[in-house]
């Protein structure tokens, strides 16, 4: 076995650990401080005016109504054409439309080899999963570059966005060029990438390891890999938290009703006890919150 193979299977291995681990951490987390804006995602009829459940007489004894579907039309132009930067900030959105597709292209590539690896290209399915691979990844590669390199130069040259750019975050675009870069140079000199990628990836699934991919190819992969193994500790993956900044922060709207699970959990971190600094707190680390809200300042 190549130090590949054991890097790729270690990899895979830690990237679920740790993102499963961190999803179990964000999901039983305290309540969090809730937005209460409007409109809601959610909200079924009233969205499109910014109105609430609350309106209804009664509310409290009646089914709520949830919309998916909402949720879904802020999520998907979100996720796909960077509609926050579009509204807030301009002149990143070409840049990071460009490299979050390109990176979403090249996970599609990888599936794409591994459907082609399992059916093999021999057949007439595994030679159409082979051409479309091709095709979505050569793209991916190239946008990838090219709004990577964007975002590199965009942060070095702004002023206002050098002013809160740390290290990391210079770091973390070089690395991700240096996947798409090796990528692109995989489909401009490589010979039949794609049968490369499926035939490295059939080798890990069915436990047959052979030599390493020769050249740029054993580079690339070795660079995947290692970025695979990298992701779960970077704020890069805001791929799956922002579920709960979204659910949890900005449409949670569930209503504290008497003997439901919110007022148990509210109930519970009431008993928290508080040691922050600020004086008007009186704090000392043994009086939790609920001892500090009923605190009428009598005895000063």
């Amino acid at each position: 076995m190549t130090y590949l193979h054991i890097l790729t299977y270690a990899s895979v291995a830690v990237f679920v650990v740790a993102i499963v681990v961190r999803a179990v951490r964000l999901a039983t987390t305290p309540v969090h401080l809730r937005w209460e804006l409007y409109p809601v995602a959610h909200e079924k009829d009233r969205v499109r005016y910014g109105g609430s459940y609350f309106e209804e007489l009664d509310w409290w004894t009646k089914k709520r109504e949830k919309s998916m579907l909402g949720e879904l039309k802020v999520m998907i132009p979100e996720i796909l054409l960077q509609k926050g930067l579009w509204e807030n900030n301009r002149s990143m959105w070409l840049w990071s439309l460009l490299m979050h597709n390109g990176l979403y292209l090249v996970i599609g590539f990888a599936g794409l080899a591994i459907i082609g690896a399992l059916a093999g290209t021999a057949t007439e399915f595994g030679s159409l999963i082979k051409q479309v691979a091709y095709i979505v990844g050569l793209i991916g590669y190239i946008i990838g570059v090219i709004g990577t390199a964007g975002l590199f130069v965009l942060r070095i040259g702004s002023y206002r966005l050098r002013s809160f750019s740390p290290p990391v975050a210079y770091f973390n675009l070089l690395f991700l060029l240096a996947l798409f870069a090796t990528g692109t140079y995989l489909f401009a000199v490589g010979n039949e990438p794609v049968d490369a990628i499926a035939g490295f990836a059939h080798e890990l699934i069915t436990f047959s390891p052979n030599a390493v991919p020769a050249g740029i190819g054993g580079l690339h992969l070795t660079i995947a890999m290692l970025f695979v193994l990298y992701l779960p500790f970077t704020h890069m993956t805001h791929f799956f938290t922002k579920y709960f900044t979204y659910h949890a922060v900005r449409w949670n709207d569930e209503p504290n009703l008497p003997g439901s699970k919110l007022e148990k959990a509210i109930q519970r971190q009431l008993g928290y006890p508080v040691s922050w600094a600020a004086p008007h707190l009186k704090a000392d680390g043994k009086k939790n919150w609920a001892d500090i809200a009923l605190d009428t300042g009598e005895d000063k």
